[in-house]
């Protein structure tokens, strides 16, 4: 094969199906081709890359050639396992025969290969199991402890199906404010998850409870205009109140940008019909009074 594995992998029929994937492995258990079965590993594990390996539907294979395999082909799972793979997209599999790997390989790490097996188990007794990434549950934890993720961490999140996650666990009621503070674009997401849980008038009170911030009017807004989530009426009459209260406790230019916030969420909601201004007639126009030397 004088291809690459990359070349190799882009010349298949896209999208691979998981059918296709399927007859790959079971070619795999004839083959006699070390090539061929180099080959096979690469567009197995290539195919579901974007996922965390616990998802990869071949891993039980993965971890069963880490005993029976060739020497290859088991330093070809340990790269598989510790992320590496990627490395020899550009070699050709003649290549890799001839001269070996030339990446390092890495002590494997038993409790992790014990936690994989364990999580794959699982999945056979039980195929309807979910299994939660561990790295996705230490970040989520971090949410709350006053620090923006970074960006790669946010985007290892945003890849995630939060919603199979008990996200209560992991953000109480009194840790929302500091979500929505530190990890604003995240708690879009997180919070209308937490809002359908059975906790939902303590998130609720818990932001009422808050100072009222840019970010939580923007996060407010996104769940009631964006998501359009059902809110009561009772809930935005006091956050709208609080939000033009906000205005009062500050000075200066914080007052002012404050001012032309709380203006632009109310005329939004109004805009949106989320609120009637018969309902808050009395409070939008003392709050146009109190400050309509701001423009």
């Amino acid at each position: 094969m004088t291809q690459s594995f990359s070349e190799i992998f882009k010349q298949l029929k896209q999208p691979i199906s998981f059918t296709t994937c399927c007859s790959l492995f079971l070619n795999f258990q004839h083959s006699k081709s070390q090539e061929s079965r180099l080959v096979i590993l690469y567009i197995l594990y290539s195919h579901y890359a974007s996922l965390p390996l616990e998802q990869n539907p071949f891993l039980d294979f993965f971890l069963n050639l880490l005993e029976n395999g060739t020497t290859i082909e088991r330093h070809c799972i340990d790269c598989i396992l510790e992320g590496s793979l990627s490395q020899i997209s550009h070699s050709t599999p003649q290549q890799l025969c001839a001269e070996g790997f030339s990446i390092k390989k890495e002590q494997r790490d038993p409790h992790k290969i014990d936690l994989l097996k364990s999580k794959v188990t699982r999945l056979i007794d039980d195929p309807t199991v979910i299994i939660l990434n561990d790295t996705i549950v230490e970040l989520l934890s971090k949410t709350v402890t006053n620090r923006t993720l970074t960006l790669s961490e946010h985007e290892a999140l945003s890849k995630e199906r939060l919603s199979d996650y008990p996200l209560e666990d992991y953000v109480q009621p009194n840790q929302l404010p500091s979500l929505i503070e530190f990890n604003q674009f995240l708690a879009f997401d997180i919070l209308s998850l937490l809002l359908k849980s059975d906790q939902k008038p303590r998130y609720l009170q818990a932001i009422l409870d808050t100072n009222v911030t840019s970010q939580s009017i923007e996060t407010i807004h996104h769940i009631l205009v964006h998501q359009k989530m059902n809110l009561s009426q009772d809930f935005i009459h006091y956050y709208i109140s609080n939000s033009i209260r906000s205005c009062e406790q500050l000075e200066g230019l914080k007052r002012d940008k404050q001012v032309k916030q709380v203006a632009r969420f109310i005329q939004s909601l109004l805009e949106e019909k989320v609120i009637v201004m018969t309902e808050y007639f009395i409070e939008i126009q003392a709050f146009c009074i109190s400050f309509m030397r701001i423009k």
